[in-house]
């Protein structure tokens, strides 16, 4: 009888605390998902970025290191297959090609108008406030056992918005770890993040670039 009642209790539960999540609506992981960036100061992580431009039927996977910081800080380090680095204060943004010797430097909110995953994580940028939001039902991005998948709609559109932002969230830290991105041609941008890494001590100097002085400089009007 003893046994029965225990399991029957965990039965309870498990049943309860399962339909506590079945309840969970969009906009409540939408806000759980604010609520962790608010709180992070910084990121580091591990991530591979796959893009798919259908028309052309190319299809590239980059990976590398990424750093990012409050007040739109960002650093991404592409390690292979082809070396690049993208580097902003906030305000001004660096392209570095190493291979082409080439700069090019441009205005940092015009870049990444819709890039959700930086805008958050730098401070940018407000969830609820910028896009409706819903559980994603795309074939691109579903949730798991382990992730809710999100599906974000600007309720703004202007030049450079995408058609779909899919986002995939940690269901025990409502970290970001993996986003789509799919514009009206229907390319597809995919980041996977991994090894996060929150609010360590990352220096401003990581932040910022200077050309080396053998490379062609090119300054952007907008993007």
């Amino acid at each position: 009888m003893k046994r029965i009642t225990v399991f029957s209790l965990m039965g309870i539960v498990l049943l309860l605390c399962s339909h506590a999540q079945a309840a969970m609506t969009a906009d409540a992981v939408a806000k759980k998902v604010q609520s962790l960036y608010d709180r992070t100061t910084s990121m580091e992580a591990h991530f591979v970025q796959t893009a798919s431009m259908k028309t052309l039927s190319i299809s590239e996977q980059d990976h590398g290191m990424v750093y990012m910081k409050k007040d739109g800080k960002i650093r991404w380090e592409y390690k292979s297959p082809k070396e690049q680095l993208i580097v902003s204060n906030g305000k001004t943004i660096w392209f570095y090609m190493p291979s082409d010797k080439q700069v090019i430097i441009g205005n940092f909110e015009k870049s990444f108008n819709y890039k959700p995953t930086q805008t958050f994580l730098t401070g940018m940028g407000r969830i609820l406030d910028d896009f409706s939001v819903t559980f994603s039902r795309n074939k691109e991005l579903k949730s798991t056992k382990s992730t809710y998948a999100l599906e974000l709609t600007p309720k703004h559109s202007g030049n450079g918005a995408p058609a779909q932002i899919l986002l995939a969230v940690d269901r025990k830290n409502f970290l970001i770890v993996r986003s789509v991105v799919v514009d009206k041609f229907h390319n597809v941008t995919e980041i996977t993040f991994s090894n996060i890494k929150l609010n360590t001590a990352l220096p401003d100097s990581l932040f910022t670039f200077t050309p080396p002085k053998d490379v062609e400089i090119i300054h952007s009007p907008g993007q």
